[in-house]
C-alpha cells in the first residue's frame, strides 16, 4: 500500500542560504607557496642569497613536490628567479623596474585623488587621518617596519577604492606585492619613515582645506620622493 504524504499548511521548503560553506583544507602546495610569499613580503627572504629548494622542503617538512609548485607559481609573478642545480633567489628589482613601477603607481593615484576631490567626506578624510597616526604610534613604539609598509599600502589603497572605480583598484591590488618589496628599499634610507609620515599630513591638510591643486601636487612630490628613495635604497644594498 502507498501513502501520500501531504504537505502541512504553512510548511514551506527551508533554503540552505544561512549555512555557512564548508571549507576545504589548504593544500601543502598552496601553503608553501603563502609562507615563502610572506618571507619575501616581510624581509625574511632576502635579495641576494641563494635558497635550497631542498632546505626549503625539510623547513616545512613536506615533499620537494609541492615547493616547487610553490616555488613555480612565485616564479610566474616574478617574485623568485629559479638558478639550475642552484636553487631559487629573491628577485632583485632594478632602477628600470621601479621607474616602471611608478609610473604606473602615479597613473593610478593621480587619477583617484582627482576623482574623490569634491566628493571626500569628513568622515573619509578623517579615517585617512586615523591610518596617519598608526604610522605615527609605529615609529614611537618599537618601530615594526612591516607594520608601517602595511599602514603605507593602506593609506594610499584608502584612496584608490574611495575613486569608486573597481578596475583601477584590481589594478592597484595587483601590484601591490611589487610596491611594498619597492617602499622597502625606500624605507632603507635614513629618516624616511618620518619623511612619509610628513609628506602624507601634507595631501591630508590640503584635502582638508579643499585645495585640488595642492592635493595633487602633494600626490606627486611624494611619489617622487618615495621613488627617488627607493633608488638610494638600491644602492645601498
Amino acid at each position: 500500500m502507498l501513502y501520500k504524504f501531504e504537505e502541512k499548511p504553512g510548511l514551506k521548503q527551508k533554503s540552505f542560504d544561512d549555512l555557512i560553506p564548508l571549507k576545504r583544507p589548504k593544500s601543502l602546495n598552496y601553503m608553501a607557496y603563502e609562507s615563502i610569499k610572506e618571507g619575501i613580503l616581510t624581509g625574511k627572504l632576502v635579495t641576494g642569497e641563494v635558497y635550497s629548494e631542498l632546505e626549503l622542503a625539510r623547513r616545512f617538512k613536506i615533499s620537494r613536490t609541492p615547493v616547487r609548485e610553490a616555488l613555480l607559481r612565485l616564479s610566474a609573478e616574478n617574485l623568485i628567479i629559479f638558478h639550475p642545480k642552484k636553487g631559487i633567489s629573491v628577485n632583485d628589482f632594478d632602477k628600470k623596474d621601479i621607474e616602471n613601477l611608478f609610473e604606473l603607481r602615479q597613473a593610478i593615484e593621480e587619477v583617484a585623488i582627482s576623482k574623490v576631490l569634491v566628493n571626500l567626506s569628513i568622515d573619509q578624510i578623517q579615517t585617512a587621518k586615523s591610518i596617519i597616526t598608526e604610522q605615527e604610534n609605529c615609529i614611537k613604539n618599537n618601530y615594526d617596519e612591516n607594520l608601517f609598509l602595511e599602514m603605507d599600502r593602506k593609506f594610499h589603497l584608502f584612496f584608490v577604492e574611495a575613486s569608486g572605480n573597481r578596475f583601477m583598484v584590481q589594478t592597484y591590488n595587483s601590484i601591490r606585492d611589487y610596491m611594498t618589496i619597492s617602499a622597502r628599499k625606500a624605507l632603507a634610507k635614513k629618516g624616511r619613515a618620518n619623511e612619509v609620515i610628513y609628506e602624507h599630513n601634507a595631501i591630508i591638510e590640503a584635502l582638508s582645506r579643499g585645495d585640488a591643486e595642492k592635493v595633487k601636487e602633494s600626490v606627486r612630490r611624494h611619489l617622487i620622493t618615495s621613488k627617488l628613495a627607493a633608488f638610494e635604497g638600491l644602492t645601498e644594498n
